[in-house]
């Protein structure tokens, strides 16, 4: 199962683009560097001051629709499989990966796996 993120762009809740988590450390360098310009694999190009927010897409993970209101037993099965964990982790990592992208911004050609990999993070 491939894990998603959304990146809010706006207050309505249509208003997010969903990306790969292996481009998730992307999406907080744009959120953490509000000047920055980033285009994501999808397609979808974002300005950093445009980023609202970021969270888990657990419908798009799941391959529910996106208008799908979870209800106890989609969340019984989030959690049951274990998708709860895995996206908390990812975002983790990729907050972790987008700091350090800092003063490193090659990670940012890099997909989240290769980014947070011990070779990569302790390179001079």
């Amino acid at each position: 199962m491939k894990l998603k993120i959304k990146v809010i762009v706006g207050y309505r809740d249509d208003q997010y683009h969903v990306i790969d988590s292996e481009e998730a450390h992307k999406a907080y360098f744009l959120f953490l560097n509000p000047e920055a310009r980033a285009v994501f694999s999808n397609g979808v190009a974002l300005i950093g001051k445009n980023i609202q927010g970021i969270e888990p897409a657990y419908n798009e993970t799941m391959g529910w629709n996106p208008s799908h209101k979870l209800d106890s037993d989609d969340w019984n099965d989030i959690r049951r499989k274990k998708i709860d964990v895995d996206l908390r982790d990812l975002l983790y990592a990729a907050k972790g990966a987008a700091e350090i992208a800092a003063s490193k911004p090659e990670i940012l050609k890099m997909s989240l796996s290769e980014a947070t990999s011990p070779k990569t993070l302790f390179l001079p």
